[in-house]
């Protein structure tokens, strides 16, 4: 029976791939880097097992992708340069014999050479595996993971000025993910991967307010000022630069863009912005609140 491996589980994107994978009923093996934890995460489950991989450590790569058919490839965010840190480990899970990659990469990653994304891209793509490119736009859970700090404060503190950005729920991303590595048919194709509405953080602010009965502000920093608060929490500077850049493209209005792919592959509308700010309302509590 085919096995798939997951890396960047449990994350975003992660955590709901490996659900809807044995949700289908697939062999599915997570490759974390502190698989103790991930298995803390996910418990024991049929068809789920554990293994190693650290990306940019050779010594985890042979035993991690052993009898994998299929694998879904996530950059961790703390990673930029991937020619050095990732593909020499994609090198070895071809040589081991995975025959099908998914790779979660970034909307516009086809018109952008300087981001790790589309670096991947290309390795993939002469790679000679089969491959499938998904292209999402910005993650609504983003906003409850990295920015939750500020969203606990009241405000959406991120530098996108009043340009509107096409979201998209990670639970939408997990499910086509899985859809991907289980059905035939997308080998070569690539998915961008939306909801069907585009949001000034203005409106998100309104519609966190709306679902949380609290009073969120969307603050539009500068970039610099952005930089240098995240900086002081402790957020890598290359991770830094990629979220400026992916925020800039917002700030021209480069970030709209709205696409069917998603409904389209999963036969329903994609979740709403309303949907996932409801869902998310009990973890905009004062911070207090989580001490």
């Amino acid at each position: 029976m085919t096995l798939i491996g997951v890396t960047g589980a449990p994350g975003n994107v992660g955590t709901p791939l490996v659900q809807a994978l044995l949700a289908r009923g697939a062999r599915v093996r997570v490759l974390a880097r502190r698989p103790e934890h991930a298995r803390a995460v996910f418990g024991e489950q049929p068809g789920l097992e554990f293994g190693h991989l650290e990306f940019g450590d050779r010594r985890t790569y042979v035993a991690a992708f052993q009898g994998l058919d299929r694998l879904f490839v996530t950059r961790p965010p703390q990673i930029s340069q991937v020619r050095r840190d990732m593909v020499p480990a994609l090198d070895v899970a071809l040589g081991a014999g995975v025959n099908q990659m998914a790779l979660l990469s970034l909307q516009g990653a086809e018109h952008n050479p300087f981001v790790p994304h589309a670096q991947l891209e290309k390795y993939l793509m002469g790679s000679g595996v089969e491959y499938t490119l998904l292209r999402p736009s910005f993650f609504m859970q983003n906003l409850t993971t990295m920015h939750l700090p500020e969203l606990r404060q009241g405000e959406v503190f991120v530098p996108a000025g009043r340009g509107r950005t096409s979201f998209v729920d990670t639970r939408d991303v997990g499910e086509v993910g899985a859809l991907v590595l289980t059905e035939p048919g997308h080998a070569g194709q690539a998915y961008e991967l939306t909801s069907a509405e585009a949001l000034t953080y203005a409106e998100v602010a309104q519609k966190f307010t709306a679902a949380s009965g609290r009073l969120i502000r969307y603050t539009d920093p500068s970039p610099l000022a952005f930089y240098r608060r995240l900086r002081a929490r402790g957020v890598p500077r290359g991770q830094l630069l990629i979220m400026e850049a992916i925020y800039a493209a917002a700030r021209f209005g480069l970030a709209a863009r709205v696409t069917p792919d998603t409904a389209r592959l999963l036969g329903r509308p994609p979740r709403s912005f309303d949907e996932f700010a409801h869902d998310a309302a009990p973890l905009l509590q004062e911070e207090k609140d989580h001490a």
